[in-house]
């Protein structure tokens, strides 16, 4: 298989994970939460995503390496992503999200009361999701360990979330704090994804480590990148307004990296910025055009590149026997490192 073929086949394979994913969790919301009909409408009303669903295909892409066919872990898998979907949901409340996937978030539709009473449903939906695919498959590995797995990482989220709302408007936080931020968020839960479909077919701990330091690279580059399209993205392709994390003073690596590298007039006007109790769309065009001027978005993009390419050359370290996998992984890293439409 050529290159071209092995990324269409990457991301085919990626698209129809996130169908039966999405089609697995709808009908699991209605079952689960019989003789609770709104309350079932409104969690399905957050099942779709625009997203690559990239923490369910790198599940399926890590249980491929031993064999593992997907029917066997689509519950799994779906709970792996229902836990992101509630993660989401939370952050829309703490964040005052007005938009998400180009719609009203749940957040706006249903006010942060019931927004956060629908948000524990889904991950503790989520948990169960995955406890109960692995209770049905005793063929599979480290059961026990992988329930584990995803429960500390669960946790883990909100103590990044926590980390994540303390930095808001303080502009001495630095490149390491946020990174340590980060990785106790997004990059975590992408590395818990990929690591636990090795351990339930019993991969060597040499293997568990490799997909541990790759997954981890890769969950940071995600991140990264994802902070850089919150400046320079266009809307309609996230899902969310552009500047939508500036206008809650967070501090992301562009943010941090501007005021980095600004100086003078430029730099106090920035940290006037931040410390408004709220932007304007007219000061939020001001502090975006500022960041942009500083150099930090090409800093950024740099950086997510350079963690790209530490993951991916921590899965090449894997044998030939995982080529598929290594393969897939690679795809994913140069779609992540992809910014040629800024999008």
């Amino acid at each position: 298989m050529n290159n071209s073929e092995t990324v269409k086949d990457t991301l085919e394979t990626a698209r129809k994970t996130g169908q039966v994913v999405e089609q697995f969790l709808q009908e699991y919301c209605f079952s689960a939460l019989q003789g609770q009909e709104e309350l079932a409408r409104a969690c399905e009303g957050n099942l779709t995503d625009i997203g690559l669903r990239i923490r369910p295909f790198l599940l399926r892409a890590s249980c491929q390496g031993g064999a593992i066919t997907f029917d066997k872990i689509v519950p799994v898998a779906a709970g792996v992503e229902m836990i992101q979907l509630s993660t989401l949901i939370i952050d829309d409340i703490l964040d005052e999200s007005p938009l998400r996937n180009n719609k009203p978030s749940i957040f706006v539709r249903e006010g942060a009361k019931a927004c956060l009473s629908i948000g524990t449903i889904m991950s503790s939906l989520g948990l169960r999701l995955i406890a109960d695919g692995l209770k049905k498959n005793r063929n599979l590995k480290n059961n026990i360990a992988v329930i584990q797995l995803f429960s500390q990482t669960h946790a883990d989220i909100y103590i990044g979330q926590y980390l994540d709302l303390r930095f808001e408007g303080d502009i001495s936080v630095s490149e390491n704090q946020y990174l340590d931020m980060i990785s106790r968020t997004t990059a975590c839960f992408v590395q818990a994804s990929l690591v636990a479909g090795a351990m339930l077919w019993d991969a060597s701990p040499e293997i568990i480590k490799t997909l541990e330091k790759a997954g981890l690279s890769l969950g940071m580059a995600y991140q990264i990148r994802d902070d850089v399209v919150d400046v320079i993205g266009d809307s309609e392709c996230t899902g969310k307004p552009v500047g939508g994390d500036l206008r809650r003073r967070k501090m992301r690596l562009p943010l941090i990296q501007a005021l980095q590298e600004l100086s003078g007039k430029r730099r106090r006007k920035l940290a006037d910025l931040l410390r408004a109790t709220s932007l304007s769309d007219g000061a939020l065009s001001e502090a975006l055009n500022l960041i942009s001027e500083s150099g930090s978005i090409d800093y950024c993009i740099s950086k997510t590149k350079e963690y790209c390419e530490r993951a991916a050359d921590t899965i090449n370290m894997l044998s030939e026997d995982l080529a598929p996998l290594k393969a897939h992984f690679c795809v994913v890293t140069n779609c992540i490192s992809s910014f040629e439409d800024r999008t």
